[in-house]
């Protein structure tokens, strides 16, 4: 066998290993930053379960009329987020720390969030697979510090 086609059948081999749920739910969180990034409440509705509830008594459809207020408000929607934990307490089932940061302006990195003022926040979220795709079922917000980025 040549050495080419020896290293393509070597990547062909990787590449189709699986994403692990952890890797799928960090997925899903990068899929939505970006959503939010662009301001597309059309991708993030694609992100949320039909069965989306939180504790704030938000469904799916009010959390997706507070983005777009969100961002009928707001120009530019800039996000700087860390994905603190994942966990997968029971199969199907997924819980997750983030942090996020919003501004007005580009966030370089989070040496620059005191300069910005920007909303800091830590969510918890919780997301269900759903015909082998990870959807967020429920999310919980509150406040965050400058230290909690550190």
């Amino acid at each position: 066998m040549r050495w080419p086609a020896a290293c393509l059948i070597v990547l062909l081999a990787c590449s189709s290993e699986p994403e692990s749920p952890e890797d799928q739910v960090r997925a899903v969180l990068a899929r939505i930053e970006a959503a939010a990034s662009a301001r597309d409440v059309g991708a993030l509705k694609q992100e949320l379960s039909v069965a989306y509830h939180d504790a704030q008594g938000n469904d799916r459809r009010a959390v997706l009329g507070l983005a777009t207020a969100h961002f009928m408000r707001n120009k530019s929607v800039y996000i700087l987020s860390r994905v603190r934990s994942v966990d997968l307490p029971e199969p199907g089932f997924a819980q997750a720390e983030e942090l996020v940061a919003l501004a007005g302006t580009p966030i370089r990195d989070a040496l620059a969030l005191p300069a910005l003022h920007a909303d800091l926040y830590r969510f918890d979220v919780r997301l269900r697979e759903e015909r082998g795709e990870w959807r967020v079922l429920s999310a919980a917000w509150q406040p965050a510090t400058l230290e909690d980025f550190r």
